[in-house]
């Protein structure tokens, strides 16, 4: 039954596109049909045709070449009818009609040039009728109003249809009362009943299980529905809702076990990203970066408009396609492309205002002042304070200075995107150009971008297609002085901006440079003016980046599901980085100038060879994938350091120095060669199987360690197809999967399974000498960090599929850690490369997409992820040794680990006693003794300090709500971390001892006699465990998008000529709500902020517009 329906399908698809191109071939005809022409009735029209036992559709395909009739009729209508034979030589239609009707049992209705073919129910055989037809046109378009080429309108119960031009718009010939189906691919189709009008035009809405329906998965595609591993993906409109700089910070909280974090706030700043937890304890723990097919990529260099989709492969089972680079997860970036279709012309802009957020409190000229006389006279109550007469009139008349608001501002942030995009049946392209501007909120520091897109793809033939896709991106980073807000921080806020006097300075010991007050007392020879050092003639950091990213590829397809690709790829990253102090910089301090540049090349060629067979045969849906691919790698830099530059110039003057501090250069050559297969199978559409197999060989280790392979395999079973669950009516969807990998982590340093010397200047007899030294011993057993995991994962769906949820359990064991060891110093060397350790993360991950309100007019959808995460170290060192103190290491703990004497508050005046047998006095920090043996020790055996707490989230979640109310949409994006502990940074940089720097502090509820606070210790305290107070709870959460947009509806955009123009308001970091307060800093760095560009709040306006 299942193959007659499908042939029937066929034959009807065949049938349609026919009569639709005769359609068009008779346009003009119609319209003057329409006109003035008189319909010949079938009684009229004289039929010659001789036919033998034919199938009846075949009889009415042969009428429509010699008539100006059309057949119309349903695929059930003529199902079973018998064979029919025709012998006419110049009979009537009407009467070869009859005898047609009298073989078939099937009846006749005329409509003027179209017959309509039912099955007989005793009534006339053949009805002529004749009244006019209805004419109705209109337009296609999209949710946006952007026009839908190639939409399908045909009428319901018929064969009968059309499809729209490249604008969208459509005309076509019905009876009065036959409904019209609209139908697009991805979105839901219309049925609308035809009454007396001429015109329709129809806006039709996404089908979301069609949007979700394919992923990217490596070498391919699959429909989500056909997943066995854990994917977790997002569409360009997630992206673009949030506006973000950098391409990472568009995951942030959108897919679940995806841990992002911004470095810093610096512009331009880049993010760190973990799937499911840390892999690896000596290297990298990023993902790969694959990008339109070019693996080894940096977000960095992209556009986030141009981005179409980022797919996540986040289990061994989806990752194991990648082999040796996929044990941190694998990250696939598609970039749009070209679309059939008119030429449409799209910009994406936004104009905003950085600023400054978490700014600290720090203390005003008063308190300052107040603070060190108790300091100075706290040591000798017979002490003189010495203050200058400006100090002390800055301080008497009620003036301060906060340098932190001397040195930063609020800032503009701009973006341009205009895109080019078409093509018709057989080429499409697309062609883009970008600009941003991102201005930093300390003075003088920048991010711009600029970027350059272009693709294309071309079917020859019926066998070959070409295409390319081509990246540039160039940007210029300018960073400022890492001093300047370390200055800001600590400089006395009794101090002076400018001198009045600019012959004259005012202060003791203080010098005057161009103006400004340069402190030189002896006690700040570490502080001087923040704004010296963000004047361009002090202080220069600047990064120049270009990068290119291409592949052309040529696919033949020979025989009908068989397909061969043949790709070549191309990444190029080219890097200076410039860095100039002037005479007048603080790290000179009244020295000759000095300079440096670091340059940096890296370069990668892929070829890769794809061969795609897919089969379907009844209950059986096979799709086989096998990859060659050879990858090339070259990395280049070099290094030149000077000082005692001539005069105040800058980096590209380096010829002028007199002295030359460091030169160097390096070159590293890698390669690596894999061969793959997948395999995805399918049985009945309710059992589903993947098998995966990857072998590779890297250059990177010694020989016989080259090579390994990593398979994995995975099982899913649509168990909601079954009859005993669609009975208990709780299901809309129902899948369980189950999958195995396992995966490799090819980051090991070139060389390092080999010994080498390098080239070492000494001194012999008086005279300089030359010779080679060894520089380290080669592992030639060093081997692959591997993974293995299983992953468990239920598809769930509720009410119609309104509401869907996703759960993955996993539990990876990472195998070989690579770790530099220390060996005897007598060697010669401090540590070898080995395989030391064994690590395990395991987590569960939750995804529920809800659809909570829907209306004609008003939506409300709802998406939650959550995830946590359990890392261990299972073994050191061959298990050896239960604890690495020096790099943090510890069995039965997590990777970065805060490990530190546990603060017990503040020795207090009654317990003076007590804190002198620890040393200390009253004011100062009280940390456990953990042993209780009266000793604050970090000696080996007697050791106080404890794990304190961890870098890493215990469990993570991002809530989104998206509301449209007609032309309105709103969304609210919140994200939170919970269960992580860093080290305030500003914290250890402003809490130093009062008495011996005179610097600036934060304005803090500090312990004095009157004032016996547990919160924090006295200003004058050298207190040795300072730092235990520094580990702070950074559990956040985050308000971190607010969107509102307003879309034109269709009528106003066709009078402005706009397809689809939308206008925005958007808030990006506005609220964030953490538990220990105090922190000054945004929780999400673990570092803090004390050298980097304060955090920040966004507020901008933006427009999506399309013609």
């Amino acid at each position: 039954m299942k193959k007659c329906l499908l042939k029937h399908v066929i034959y009807m698809s065949k049938l349609f596109t026919l009569a639709f191109a005769l359609q068009c071939l008779s346009m003009s005809l119609l319209l003057a049909w329409n006109g003035n022409a008189q319909v010949k009735s079938i009684e009229d029209v004289n039929v010659y045709l001789l036919l033998n036992e034919v199938k009846v559709e075949t009889a009415f395909k042969e009428l429509e070449k010699i008539t100006d009739f059309n057949f119309v009729f349903a695929g059930r209508e003529i199902q079973n009818s018998s064979l029919v034979t025709i012998e006419s030589d110049g009979a009537s239609l009407y009467d070869l009609l009859v005898s047609i009707a009298t073989q078939t049992n099937l009846r006749f209705k005329q409509v003027n040039e179209t017959i309509h073919v039912k099955k007989s129910d005793q009534e006339s055989l053949v009805e002529p009728v004749e009244y006019d037809a209805i004419t109705i046109s209109g337009k296609v378009t999209d949710e946006n109003g952007e026009p839908l080429p190639g939409a399908t309108v045909t009428v319901l119960g018929t064969s009968s249809g059309t499809v729209t031009d490249l604008d969208g718009n459509y005309s076509m010939t019905v009876e009065e009362g036959a409904t019209l189906v609209f139908s697009y691919i991805g979105y839901i189709a219309q049925n609308v009943t035809i009454s007396n009008q001429a015109s329709l035009n129809i806006s039709l809405e996404p089908d979301a299980s069609a949007l979700e329906e394919v992923v990217v998965v490596g070498y391919g595609e699959i429909k989500k529905s056909d997943l066995t591993g854990a994917v977790g993906s997002i569409d360009s409109e997630d992206i673009i809702r949030q506006n973000p700089v950098q391409a990472a910070r568009a995951l942030q909280g959108q897919v679940a076990g995806v841990n992002v974090n911004k470095i810093n706030s610096r512009p331009g700043s880049d993010y760190t990203i973990d799937i499911r937890g840390l892999q690896s304890i000596g290297f990298s723990n990023e993902p790969l970066i694959v990008i339109d097919g070019v693996m080894g990529g940096q977000l960095t260099t992209l556009n986030p408009s141009d981005i179409a989709s980022m797919d996540v492969l986040k289990d061994a089972s989806s990752s194991a396609i990648y082999g040796a680079r996929g044990a941190n997860g694998v990250i696939i970036i598609t970039t749009k492309k070209g679309v059939q279709g008119k030429t449409k012309v799209t910009y994406e802009g936004y104009a905003g205002v950085k600023t400054p957020a978490f700014l600290p409190d720090l203390m005003n000229a008063q308190e300052f002042y107040r603070a060190y006389n108790d300091v100075v006279l706290a040591e000798n109550p017979n002490a003189q304070v010495i203050w200058t007469t400006a100090q002390l009139e800055n301080v008497q008349n009620g003036r301060s200075v906060n340098w932190v608001d001397q040195v930063t501002d609020p800032s503009l942030q701009t973006s341009h995107v205009i895109a080019l995009s078409g093509g018709n049946e057989n080429t499409t392209h697309y062609f883009s150009a970008g600009y941003l501007n991102e201005r930093g909120n300390v003075l003088h520091t920048g991010f711009e971008r600029f970027n350059l897109k272009g693709s294309a793809d071309s079917k020859l033939n019926n066998v070959v297609k070409v295409g390319f896709n081509t990246y540039y991106t160039h940007s210029i980073l300018s960073t400022g002085s890492f001093e300047t807000l370390r200055n800001a921080y600590r400089a006395r806020p009794t101090g002076t901006i400018y001198y009045d006097d600019l012959s004259n300075p005012t202060e003791t010991n203080d010098k005057n440079v161009d103006g400004y007050a340069f402190w030189m007392g002896i006690k700040d020879t570490q502080v001087n003016n923040p704004l010296t050092e963000v004047a361009a003639k002090n202080f220069q950091d600047e990064t120049r980046v270009s990068s290119f990213l291409g592949n052309g590829y040529v696919e033949l397809t020979p025989l009908e599901g068989l397909t061969f690709k043949s790709s070549l790829s191309a990444s190029v990253f080219n890097s200076r980085r410039g860095e100039f102090r002037g005479a007048d910089s603080k790290s000179r301090l009244n020295r000759l100038p000095s300079a440096g540049n670091d340059f940096q090349f890296n370069g990668s060629y892929t070829w890769d060879n794809i061969l795609n067979y897919k089969f379907k045969t009844g209950l059986h849906d096979l799709n086989f994938t096998a990859v060659q691919s050879a990858l090339q790698e070259r990395f280049e830099s070099s290094m030149i350091r000077v000082e005692n530059l001539a005069y105040n110039s800058s980096f590209y003057a380096l010829n002028t120095a007199s002295q030359i501090n460091g030169v160097g250069s390096d070159l590293v050559e890698r390669s690596i060669m894999s061969y793959m297969g997948r395999l995805n199978y399918i049985f009945n559409e309710k059992y589903l199987v993947t098998l995966t197999g990857r072998y590779d060989g890297s250059s990177v280790l010694a020989e016989g360690n080259q090579w390994a392979f990593f398979p994995s395999a995975a099982i899913a079973y649509r168990i909601g197809d079954e009859a005993f669950i669609q009975n208990l009516n709780l299901f809309s969807d129902l899948k369980i999967r189950l999958s195995y990998g396992r995966v490799g982590n090819d980051v090991v340093a070139p060389y390092s399974t080999q010994a080498y010397l390098n080239r070492t200047a000494y001194d012999f007899d008086g005279s300089p000498a030359f010779g080679y030294a060894p520089r380290n011993i080669g592992n030639s057993e060093l081997r692959w960090e591997n993974s293995e995991e299983f992953n468990l994962g239920i598809n769930m769906g509720f009410l119609e599929n309104r509401v869907n949820t996703e759960i993955e359990l996993y539990n990876k064991k990472t195998n070989d850690l690579i770790q530099n060891v220390a060996i005897p110093t007598s060697l010669g060397f401090g540590a070898i490369t080995s395989n030391v350790g064994k690590l395990l993360n395991r987590g569960i991950e939750v995804t529920i997409n809800s659809v909570n309100v829907q209306t004609q007019n008003f939506r409300w959808n709802t998406t939650v992820n959550f995830s946590s995460n359990h890392n261990e170290i299972l073994e050191l060192y061959g298990g050896t040794v239960q604890e690495d103190i020096a790099n943090r290491l510890f069995v039965g703990y997590s990777l970065r680990s805060n490990y530190y004497y546990e603060f017990d508050g503040i020795w207090q005046l009654d317990e003076a006693e007590e804190a002198l047998s620890y040393g200390q006095v009253p004011g100062s920090v009280k940390v456990v003794d953990q042993n209780n043996d009266g000793l604050i020790s970090s000696s080996e055996g007697i050791d106080d300090r404890v794990i304190l707490g961890n870098q890493l989230p215990k469990w993570m979640a991002g809530i989104n709500n998206m509301f449209t109310y007609k032309d309105w949409d709103l969304s609210i994006f919140v994200y939170t971390r919970q269960g992580v502990q860093f080290r305030n940074s500003l914290l250890q940089g402003t809490m130093g001892d009062l008495g011996s720097n005179r610097y600036n502090r934060l304005n803090l509820n500090y312990w004095t006699e009157t004032n016996p606070t547990n919160d924090y210790y006295g200003v004058w305290q050298n207190n040795p465990f300072r730092e235990a107070i520094q580990y702070k709870d950074a559990s956040f959460w985050r308000i971190s998008n607010i969107t509102l947009g307003y879309t034109l509806p269709p009528g106003l955009l066709n009078t402005i000529k706009f397809s689809n123009l939308r206008l925005y308001g958007q808030a990006n970091n506005v609220f964030v709500f953490t538990k220990e307060k105090n922190i000054w800093m945004d929780p999400e760095f673990n570092s803090g902020t004390y050298q980097d560009d304060v955090p920040h709040s966004i507020f901008q306006f933006g427009v999506s517009a399309s013609f």
